[in-house]
């Protein structure tokens, strides 16, 4: 078994041209979304992945290169953004879509009858969301797509639930203090969280392959 989470702590500081450049990227389309629909709806859900969704994708794939190979840096996220774009689309349409129609059912509940569809939407989300944490990875470097992907996205969850809860923690927190503190520390925060959501999607990735080949 390899563990990557070394090299993504090594990345933290050999690679601070890119974290920075990546928290430019990603707060600038998040900030799109803020600026064009502001609030949470099935709107701004649906138009975070189409804005958000390929960059990170291209930032993912750049993180996956790093923890793996060792390369990395600013010029080669800039060619992932045209080479993942469709990429992340793909990938972030999935919970977004999930995730729009469990807000659509939440402003529509008005009776128990519309209770099954609101959970059922709303575990749905939940699921989806973790998988995504997996799914960027496996979708941008492996090149997974489809029902295969999410397959085993889901099985990888499964197994390992606490590297996604980890990540969506580590954006948690990143967010809570961004907006409370400064918004300064928003700009730190994509790219560390793109670093552990790759390096614990491949040691968890090769530890259930070689749990399989055994």
């Amino acid at each position: 078994m390899t563990d990557h989470l070394p090299a993504a702590l090594r990345a933290l500081w050999h690679e601070l041209p890119l974290l920075a450049a990546a928290g430019v990227l990603v707060c600038t389309a998040s900030g799109l979304v803020v600026l064009l629909m502001p609030g949470v709806s099935p709107g701004s859900v649906l138009l975070s992945a189409l804005l958000v969704g390929p960059v990170w994708a291209a930032l993912v794939a750049t993180t996956d290169s790093v923890v793996r190979d060792g390369r990395g840096g600013v010029l080669v996220m800039l060619r992932n953004v045209r080479r993942c774009g469709l990429a992340g689309l793909e990938v972030s349409a999935v919970p977004a879509v999930v995730g729009a129609l469990a807000l659509l059912n939440w402003t529509l509940y008005s009776s128990p009858l519309f209770l099954v569809p609101l959970a059922v939407s709303g575990c749905a989300t939940v699921l989806t969301s973790l998988a995504a944490c997996y799914a960027f990875s496996l979708r941008v470097t492996t090149g997974l797509r489809g029902r295969q992907l999410w397959f085993t996205s889901l099985a990888l969850v499964a197994r390992a639930p606490a590297v996604p809860l980890g990540i969506v923690a580590l954006a948690f927190v990143a967010l809570m203090l961004g907006t409370s503190l400064t918004a300064s520390l928003l700009l730190l925060a994509p790219g560390p969280v793109a670093l552990f959501a790759s390096a614990g999607t491949w040691t968890v990735y090769r530890t259930e392959n070689h749990a399989l080949h055994r």
